[in-house]
């Protein structure tokens, strides 16, 4: 790497740092509205004014498209926050949870779009300053860094479950890195510009409208995904057929749906995860049911009613703060009553399941898969009369 790769590289370490004194630090020293509306705003703006005295970097895009790109920035933003509020006429519509009153408001969007501005002249430099060689390197570094910058870390560690690390990656971290992306490529085309025109436009009503829909998670995942994806599919598509770099019978042998399909396999993964549809996983975390069933292995529940049990299932159930897998060993149909057991247990569990408890049986498993989920986070709430064998 050259002088411009290291410069570059030092600017996404001065990021981490600020981010990784954002997490504890600062907010104990300043306070979270200190650090909110007054470190941050003044950190970009350093990194800004550090910027604005260097070179100017051209961007990779045509000059003589650029009001095209910026035409294009802005009709994808507009279109974003139409989806967004139409899902609010599926989800309905709830109360912003920013500032309402005119000084609060202004106080937002001075604070908030101001970081937003200039992280994107910040991310221009990154992509633009960098050799051709090392553009997809930076280009993955800025993505990475901008979207956990965005993200909250705090929320992140706090996760304590399989099913709210899946909730939050559909609702929050793929939605984040999709964007990200895209506002790369943004800047990759067109320069800073761009991009803070549709990040601005995006934002700004979540700071100025007084309600905003209130989307479940599985909306948000599906809008946050799926839209950077064809943002970005349509602005390569018209502005390779603008800038005649592709011939017609190519435009017709590029196979566009190949990033849609992956990005509706990514949502419909999510949603199979948290149990969406009839079969969904849950990780096993102690070693109760071995050998059927090993920490970090993956079981597969369908959900049934407690009709559908009989002796001898492995059923999934909710007791207490978790859930639980193990055997049905017997049912008292009077009491509507299930007694269960682990296989590596020595004895039944003291409490019997009801019907109400009952979420799904077991129908399959897939050895090793879970093993992440015990790496990033281990559930210590379990009772100990659940792993004691």
């Amino acid at each position: 790497m050259g002088k411009r790769e290291y410069e570059a590289l030092g600017i996404i370490l001065i990021i981490v740092l600020s981010m990784v004194l954002g997490y504890q630090v600062l907010p104990l020293l300043i306070g979270s509205t200190g650090y909110l509306f007054v470190f941050k705003p003044l950190f970009w703006f350093g990194l800004s004014l550090y910027i604005w005295k260097k070179p100017r970097c051209k961007f990779k895009g045509k000059l003589k498209l650029y009001n095209f790109i910026l035409m294009w920035s802005t009709i994808c933003a507009i279109f974003y926050i139409f989806v967004f509020f139409s899902g609010g006429f599926l989800d309905g519509i709830g109360a912003s949870p920013y500032a309402k009153n005119i000084q609060g408001i202004i106080i937002n969007v001075f604070s908030f779009g101001s970081v937003i501005v200039m992280m994107e002249w910040v991310r221009n430099y990154l992509i633009n300053r960098v050799k051709k060689e090392y553009l997809i390197t930076f280009c993955l570094l800025t993505v990475v860094v901008f979207s956990l910058y965005r993200l909250n870390l705090r929320v992140i560690t706090g996760l304590d479950t399989w099913t709210q690390f899946i909730q939050y990656a559909g609702e929050y971290a793929l939605p984040e890195i999709m964007v990200n992306i895209l506002l790369t490529y943004m800047v990759y085309l067109g320069g800073a510009y761009p991009a803070m025109i549709f990040s601005t436009l995006t934002s700004l009503p979540m700071w100025v409208f007084p309600v905003l829909p209130n989307l479940a998670w599985i909306t948000k995942a599906f809008i946050g995904i799926m839209m950077p994806v064809v943002f970005i599919l349509v602005i390569r598509q018209v502005y390779q057929k603008q800038a005649r770099e592709i011939k017609l019978k190519e435009q017709k042998k590029e196979n566009a749906g190949s990033w849609i399909a992956v990005s509706v396999i990514s949502i419909v993964l999510i949603w199979f995860a948290v149990g969406v549809f009839k079969v969904f996983p849950t990780v096993i975390l102690t070693g109760s049911m071995e050998p059927v069933l090993y920490p970090g292995d993956v079981a597969l529940i369908k959900k049934c009613d407690s009709k559908e049990v009989q002796v001898g299932d492995v059923i999934h159930y909710w007791k207490e703060q978790i859930f639980i897998v193990h055997r049905v060993i017997e049912i008292d149909e009077v009491k509507e009553e299930l007694r269960t057991k682990g296989d590596n247990n020595s004895a039944p569990d003291s409490k019997p399941v009801t019907p109400g408890q009952i979420r799904g049986k077991m129908i399959g498993k897939i050895p090793k898969l879970g093993w992440l989920n015990l790496f990033l986070k281990s559930d210590s709430r379990v009772p100990n009369e659940d792993v004691v064998f």
